[in-house]
C-alpha cells in the first residue's frame, strides 16, 4: 500500500470517528471541515487548562501518595508536556509572527507571558531568530538558520551513517550536556538577556516558586516532579525530536531552484498512522495484523502525536507556505483545503507517514545518500507528492 493511502483508508471506520482520525494523524480528508472552528483564545484556554491539569495531577499524586501515585504522575507529565509544547510550538510561534490575533501589542503580551511561564526564549529574540532567519529566503535550512545551528551544536555531522545518527540521537536525548546547555540557554534568555517588565516577570516567576517551596510543605517535590521534569527534561527531548524532523536540513539549495521550489522540497507533512491491514485476510492473519496495527497506534503513533508532533506540527509545511494565515488553529483542514484548491501555484505537498520515516529522510541527507530531483532521498519509502484532489 502506498504511504499516502493511509488517511483515505481510515474511512473504513465510521464517519463519526473521522474528526478523531484527523486529529490523531494530523491529516484531513478532501473537503473535510472541522466540527467546530477553533479560535486563538479558545486554543489558548484549552492549552492552559491542559497544562494546569497536568501539573495539578502530578502534584496531587506526589503530595497525597495515593495507591496509583506513579500512574498519576505519568499522566500528569503527559498533560503538562502537551500543554507546554503547545504553548511554545503553536501559541508563542504564532505570537512571534503576530498572527495570534494579528494585533502586535496583544500578541507580544501573550507571547511574553507564555514564554515567561515556560522559561523559554523571550518573544523579541525569538522573532529575530525565527521570522527573520528561519523564514528568510536566503537563510532557510542553511548554516545561518538558528535551528540548524542548534542541531549541529550537539554533534550531528555529515558522513555519519543512518545507524550512527540514530544512536547519536538517543545519546543526545539523555545527554547531561544537551539538557544542561539547553536549560542554561533558557535561563539566560529569561533572567539576564531580557529587559524591562519581561525580565521583572521572569524573576518574579522564580521568586514565586521559591516562596511556595518555603511556605508549603512538600511543594519542592511537587515542583520538581510536577513542573521541572516535564517542562525541562521531557520538553527538551520533545522539542529536539520535533526540530530534527521539521525540514530537510542538510540538502543545499541548487542554483536552479526557485524560492518556492526550495521551500517546498525542504518541507513535508509528518503524519501519525500505520497503513491498515488489507481486506480479505484469513481470520488468523486478520487477528494478528489488526492487533499489530492497534498496538502501533496506541503505543507509538498516539504518544508521538500527543507529546512530540503536537498542535500544528504535522502540517508545518502549510505554515511555511502561508505564514500569514489566521487559520492556524485548524491548520490540518486549511492544508487540505489548499491541496483541494490546487495549492495556489505552489509545488505539490509531500506527505510522510510515521515519525521514524521522517527521521530517516533527514539522516539520509546528512549521511550523503543520493537524492532524487528536488532533494527527496532515494529510499524504499520515498514520499509521494500530493496532487490536487488527492486524499493525502
Amino acid at each position: 500500500m502506498r504511504d499516502t493511502d493511509v488517511r483515505q483508508d481510515l474511512q473504513r471506520f465510521p464517519g463519526f470517528t473521522q474528526p478523531f482520525w484527523t486529529w490523531l494523524t494530523g491529516k484531513a480528508l478532501p473537503g473535510q471541515r472541522p466540527l467546530m472552528a477553533s479560535g486563538p483564545w479558545s486554543y489558548l484556554a484549552s492549552t492552559l487548562l491542559t497544562f494546569a491539569a497536568g501539573f495539578a495531577l502530578s502534584a496531587w499524586s506526589v503530595l497525597r501518595s495515593p495507591p496509583w501515585q506513579v500512574l498519576g504522575v505519568v499522566l500528569g507529565w503527559a498533560l503538562t508536556l502537551n500543554g507546554a509544547r503547545n504553548m511554545a510550538l503553536v501559541l508563542v510561534h504564532q505570537c512571534g509572527h503576530f498572527r495570534f490575533t494579528k494585533n502586535p501589542k496583544v500578541d507580544r503580551f501573550v507571547g511574553e507571558c507564555l514564554s515567561t511561564l515556560l522559561f523559554s526564549q523571550d518573544l523579541e529574540s525569538y522573532r529575530w531568530d525565527h521570522a527573520h532567519l528561519h523564514h528568510g529566503a536566503k537563510t532557510f535550512t542553511t548554516e545561518q538558520d538558528p535551528v540548524l545551528t542548534f542541531i549541529r551544536r550537539f554533534g550531528f555531522r555529515e558522513g555519519m551513517t543512518r545507524r550512527q545518527l540514530w544512536l547519536h540521537t538517543f545519546k543526545t536525548l539523555f545527554s547531561p550536556y544537551f539538557h544542561g546547555s539547553y536549560l542554561l540557554s533558557r535561563f539566560r534568555y529569561n533572567l539576564f538577556k531580557t529587559r524591562g517588565w519581561r525580565r521583572l516577570g521572569a524573576w518574579t516567576h522564580v521568586a514565586l516558586w521559591v516562596a511556595l517551596m518555603l511556605l508549603v510543605q512538600g511543594m519542592w517535590k511537587a515542583w520538581l516532579l510536577g513542573f521541572a521534569v516535564p517542562v525541562f527534561f521531557f520538553y527538551h527531548q520533545s522539542a529536539f525530536l520535533e526540530l530534527l524532523t521539521e525540514h530537510a536540513w542538510f540538502i543545499p539549495k541548487a542554483s536552479s531552484e526557485s524560492v518556492r521550489d526550495h521551500l517546498a522540497t525542504r518541507c513535508w507533512g509528518r503524519f501519525c498512522a500505520s497503513p491498515l491491514p488489507p481486506r480479505g485476510l484469513p481470520i488468523h492473519r486478520w487477528l494478528y495484523q489488526w492487533s499489530q496495527w492497534w498496538l502501533a497506534m496506541a503505543v507509538y503513533h498516539l504518544p508521538m502525536r500527543f507529546l512530540v508532533l503536537v498542535g500544528d506540527a504535522p502540517h508545518h509545511d502549510f505554515h511555511h507556505r502561508h505564514p500569514g494565515t489566521l487559520d492556524w488553529p485548524d491548520s490540518a483542514y486549511a492544508r487540505q483545503s489548499d491541496i483541494d484548491s490546487g495549492h495556489r501555484g505552489w509545488p505539490a505537498y509531500w506527505d510522510i507517514w510515521g515519525f521514524h520515516v521522517a527521521v530517516n529522510y533527514v539522516f539520509d541527507a546528512l549521511s550523503g545518500m543520493p537524492m532524487l530531483p528536488g532533494g527527496q532521498p532515494v529510499t524504499p519509502h520515498a514520499p509521494v507528492p500530493v496532487t490536487e484532489g488527492s486524499s493525502s
